[in-house]
């Protein structure tokens, strides 16, 4: 089986703060709670005031080793020695090449594949490719797969005579970074991508799978991606199977 994720940011103190992973655990009730009752947004902020006022760093806040402890269970629980991992970028960031190939190391999967994202080490230095090269099979900044996807017509899925949706074989791209016409519009991407990140975005129309930008949901910037984020599918890693019926489902109520 085939699975996906991406922004594990293992050691990073920021993301592990606002993932909830705080050292205080007076901050870290107080921070679930604003986040339960007043969503995720309302928290972020919350957390950012909270820190600045009482002068902790995050770096002193997070509690980044129970954070990455989290985000490798959260693989193992699901993905087997004999999958497929595509990890779609921002492995790791605010730490050593050393904490991160430990990291790597402890995940089950013996078949880890890499998506290069703007906070790894070999985003547009290719050649720190070489420091991961004895934990992922392969490496790149954009690479297709072959999934068997849902057959559209005129925007629409097609069905089949007994009413279930006609699927084939068709090429998906992956990428870290939502599609380039999306950041043009400024559909589901960070307020800054554009000046940023429009050179790498990827300029396919078709099937898309990427990561980047820390959202809630799977949804997608339009019903042809998903996005396949930890803090999209509640911290672990995403089959195959899913992304397919999520893709699906995202086109049948595009119809």
């Amino acid at each position: 089986m085939r699975y996906f994720t991406s922004d594990t940011h293992f050691g990073h103190p920021l993301v592990s703060v606002l993932r909830g992973h705080i050292k205080n655990g007076r901050i870290r009730a107080e921070y679930m709670e604003v986040w339960h009752t007043q969503g995720r947004d309302a928290a972020h902020a919350w957390i950012r005031e909270t820190l600045t006022q009482e002068s902790i760093p995050f770096t002193k806040a997070a509690d980044v080793a129970s954070h990455d402890e989290a985000i490798i269970a959260g693989i193992n629980e699901r993905v087997g020695a004999d999958d497929e991992l595509w990890l779609l970028g921002d492995v790791s960031f605010r730490c050593t090449v050393a904490h991160t190939l430990e990291c790597l190391r402890r995940l089950n999967c013996k078949h880890l594949h890499m998506i290069i994202g703007n906070h790894d080490r070999n985003f547009r230095l290719r050649s720190n490719d070489k420091l991961y090269e004895d934990v992922f099979e392969t490496i790149d900044d954009y690479h297709e797969i072959e999934l068997d996807l849902p057959v559209l017509a005129d925007g629409h899925v097609t069905l089949t005579q007994d009413g279930s949706v006609r699927t084939a074989p068709q090429m998906a791209g992956m990428s870290h970074f939502p599609r380039a016409t999306a950041m043009l519009d400024g559909r589901g991407t960070w307020p800054d991508d554009r000046d940023k990140f429009l050179d790498v975005a990827p300029e396919t129309d078709g099937w898309l799978i990427y990561g980047h930008t820390h959202q809630e949901t799977p949804d997608g910037t339009d019903p042809l991606c998903v996005n396949v984020g930890e803090d999209a599918w509640g911290f672990r890693p995403v089959s195959e199977r899913e992304v397919v019926d999520w893709l699906i489902e995202a086109n049948r109520t595009n119809n």
